[in-house]
């Protein structure tokens, strides 16, 4: 992982409160896999309550700063997992 210098943070909204958050990560780890095969890392997944039982996932994915990366690719194919509603970028930040 020390060739990543980019963390894009992707809000990933459930479609409804009882999607199971588990089984959710679990999807959008195995998309960023088979979609981008190490391309991209998670650092972590953190939850965060939204509203009347919904929590949305904020997933801290780690990138290189070079040509070809973009967090809107990942963004994208997360809105293809089965349950999310939507997916979009909050902040990229280098460390």
């Amino acid at each position: 992982m020390s060739d990543f210098n980019l963390v894009g943070v992707i809000r990933v909204m459930p479609t409804d409160p009882d999607v199971n958050l588990d089984e959710l990560e679990a999807a959008i780890r195995k998309t960023l896999e088979e979609k981008f095969g190490g391309k991209y890392g998670i650092s972590k997944i953190d939850r965060e309550p939204i509203a009347f039982g919904l929590v949305a996932l904020k997933v801290y994915v780690l990138g290189k700063d070079a040509e070809g990366y973009s967090f809107d690719e990942v963004a994208e194919a997360f809105t293809q997992v089965e349950n999310v509603e939507s997916a979009e970028v909050e902040t990229v930040s280098r460390f």
